[in-house]
């Protein structure tokens, strides 16, 4: 092949890479978890056994800021200091095909009435290839009551193209 067709096919890839309509982005896996769970501790029978419930909630775009929220909805049998959540803003990397940590809040250890929420925030820059971002919140629930126990609510994810 000369030189000349060499560049000729060079050119015309390019062209064509240049027209082509953009690859769709892969969608994150589902949330592994429900936007509300259920952590139990304790059940000594000196003690009462206590469960909090802990919620999740889709994150908010405002301008550049994504926020996401959750935290305790509500505990029996009443509401003891040992109940504590504090919540992770999440976003997609689509080249690590994982989610990770984009913002954390400072953890509390209220609990309702009325139930307490906490956010964790971050500004939503997007890159060259990004046309948009999943992000999630995840909110995480500890108690602390003769025996330790965690889990995890995830929200619904939301896609949206950053500035």
């Amino acid at each position: 092949m000369h030189l000349r067709s060499v560049a000729t096919v060079a050119a015309a890839g390019l062209a064509l890479l240049a027209t082509a309509a953009p690859l769709a982005q892969a969608a994150p896996p589902p949330a592994p978890g429900p936007p509300t769970v259920s952590v139990t501790a304790g059940g000594d029978p000196l003690k009462d056994t206590v469960i909090c419930n802990v919620t999740a909630i889709k994150p908010n775009l405002s301008g550049t800021r994504v926020t996401g929220t959750g935290g305790i909805s509500s505990c029996t049998p009443h509401a003891p200091y040992s109940c504590s959540s504090d919540v992770d803003l999440e976003f997609y990397n689509e080249y690590s095909s994982r989610w990770m940590t984009g913002a954390t809040s400072p953890r509390q250890y209220s609990c309702p009435p009325p139930a307490r929420w906490t956010t964790a925030a971050t500004t939503c820059v997007s890159q060259p290839a990004d046309r948009q971002i999943a992000w999630r919140s995840v909110a995480v629930g500890s108690i602390v009551y003769g025996t330790t126990s965690t889990k995890e609510a995830y929200s619904a994810v939301l896609y949206v193209p950053c500035a």
